[in-house]
C-alpha cells in the first residue's frame, strides 16, 4: 500500500513540476523606489506594505499578455520575481528634515496657526524632492541604488526600476549617470592603440578625463598626455561606475512629476542635456523601456510631453536613431483613478488591479505607437 501511494505522489509531482517551471527562466527583479513625505519607520512599512499588496497584481497582469511575454519577457525566457524589492531612500534626508521642524518649531511662538500648519504641510510635501535634486545628495542615492543592480547582475537577474513621485527623479537620474551610452572613441581624439568600451557618465568624471561644472558644462582635461593615459584604464572605471549592459530592462515612473523639476531638460545650450542624444539611443538599441504612468487626476502626476513616434524623434531632432533595437518611451496618463482628485497621487497601489492594467497597456500602447504598428 505504501509503495502504490508513493508511486501516487510521484506521478502527482510530475503533473504539478510545470507550475514551478519558472526555475529555468531568468528572473527580473521589480526594485520599487519611494517618493517625498516618507522618512519614518511607519512611512518605510507603509510603502513596503503597499508595494506587497500591488506587485502581484503587476506581475500577473504583465505575464498574462501574449505581447507583454513576447516583447518584454523575450518570448517567456524571463519571468518577474514573484517577490518585490524595495529600495526606501527616505532615510536620508530625514535628518535635514529635522532641521527644518526645527526652525517651524521657533516661529510657532509668533505666526499664526492655520499658516504654521500650510507651512508644516508644504515642506514634508516637497521637502524630499529639493533635497534629492541636489547633485550631492542624489549622486548618494544613486550609488546606493547601484549597488542593488549590481546585485542583480551577479545573480543573473534581469531589473525594472519604479519610481513613485520624487523616486522617478532617482530612476532618471540613474539612467543619466551609469548607462554605459557614451561612446569615447568617437567623441575624444586621442593617440590610443587599443579602443575602450562605451561607458557612462560617472565614470568620465571619475577617471577625471572631463568634470562637469556647476555652470552646466563638460570641461576636458587639457592635459592630452595624462588624458591619454586615463583612456587606457577607462575600462576599469565602466566596470565599477557603469550599470552592465544586459540588467536593466526597463522603467516605470508613476505619480511622476518629472515634467515639472525637470522643465530645463530640453535647453541645448546645458551641455548634459546633449547627453540626452547619447542616452535615448543606448535605451532603444539595447531594447530599455521608459513608462511614465499617471493616473489622469492626479494633481502631481504631469505627463512626459508629447508620446513621439520613431519617425518623430528623427525630424524634430537631431539624435542618431538607428534601426537597431526596440526600446521605447511613453506616457500614459489617461485613466483616471478611483480615488478623490486629492487622495489620487496616494492611490495607486490602493487600486492595485487598475494600476496594473495602465502599466500593461502603457507598454502594449508605446511600443505600438512608437513603431507604428497596429
Amino acid at each position: 500500500m505504501k509503495k502504490i501511494l508513493l508511486c501516487v505522489l510521484m506521478l502527482f509531482a510530475c503533473f504539478l513540476k510545470p507550475v514551478y517551471a519558472d526555475e529555468n527562466k531568468t528572473p527580473v527583479k521589480f526594485i520599487y523606489l519611494n517618493g517625498s513625505n516618507t522618512n519614518t519607520e511607519e512611512s518605510e512599512n507603509d510603502f513596503i506594505n503597499g508595494i506587497a499588496k500591488v506587485h502581484p497584481y503587476i506581475k500577473k497582469s504583465l505575464e498574462s499578455s501574449d505581447f507583454v511575454s513576447k516583447n518584454m519577457l523575450h518570448s517567456g525566457n524571463l519571468c518577474i520575481d514573484s517577490k518585490p524589492e524595495t529600495f526606501f531612500w527616505g532615510f536620508e534626508s530625514s535628518k535635514d528634515l529635522s532641521t527644518v521642524d526645527e526652525s517651524l518649531n521657533w516661529t510657532s511662538v509668533f505666526s499664526p496657526r492655520i499658516a504654521q500648519r500650510v507651512r508644516s504641510f508644504i515642506s514634508h510635501c516637497t521637502h524630499d524632492a529639493i533635497w534629492v535634486q541636489k547633485s550631492y545628495n542624489m549622486q548618494k542615492v544613486i550609488n546606493d541604488l547601484h549597488v542593488r543592480v549590481l546585485e542583480a547582475s551577479k545573480n543573473n537577474e534581469k531589473v525594472v526600476l519604479l519610481g513613485y513621485s520624487a523616486g522617478s527623479f532617482i530612476t532618471y537620474e540613474y539612467l543619466i549617470h551609469k548607462m554605459p551610452a557614451i561612446d569615447l572613441n568617437k567623441i575624444l581624439a586621442t593617440d590610443s592603440k587599443s579602443a575602450v568600451k562605451p561607458t557612462c557618465l560617472d565614470a568620465v568624471l571619475a577617471s577625471r578625463i572631463a568634470i562637469y561644472s556647476a555652470s552646466g558644462e563638460f570641461l576636458k582635461n587639457p592635459d592630452k598626455e595624462q588624458v591619454k593615459g586615463l583612456f587606457n584604464n577607462l575600462d576599469n572605471y565602466t566596470d565599477l561606475y557603469c550599470a552592465p549592459d544586459d540588467t536593466l530592462i526597463g522603467v516605470v515612473n508613476y505619480a511622476s512629476p518629472l515634467a515639472l523639476f525637470y522643465s530645463d531638460r530640453y535647453n541645448h545650450s546645458l551641455e548634459i542635456n546633449n547627453y540626452n542624444s547619447y542616452l535615448f539611443e543606448y535605451l532603444k538599441r539595447n531594447d530599455i523601456f521608459m513608462l511614465t504612468v499617471n493616473f489622469a487626476d492626479d494633481p502631481m502626476g504631469f505627463p512626459i510631453a508629447n508620446n513621439m513616434t520613431i519617425d518623430d524623434l528623427h525630424k524634430h531632432s537631431n539624435w542618431s536613431i538607428s534601426d537597431v533595437g526596440h526600446g521605447f518611451f511613453y506616457s500614459k496618463s489617461d485613466v483616471k483613478s478611483s480615488a478623490t482628485f486629492i487622495g489620487a497621487h496616494l492611490s495607486y497601489w490602493k487600486h492595485p488591479k487598475k494600476f496594473s492594467k495602465m502599466i500593461t497597456d502603457g507598454y502594449i500602447e508605446g511600443y505600438k505607437y512608437f513603431y507604428k504598428l497596429k
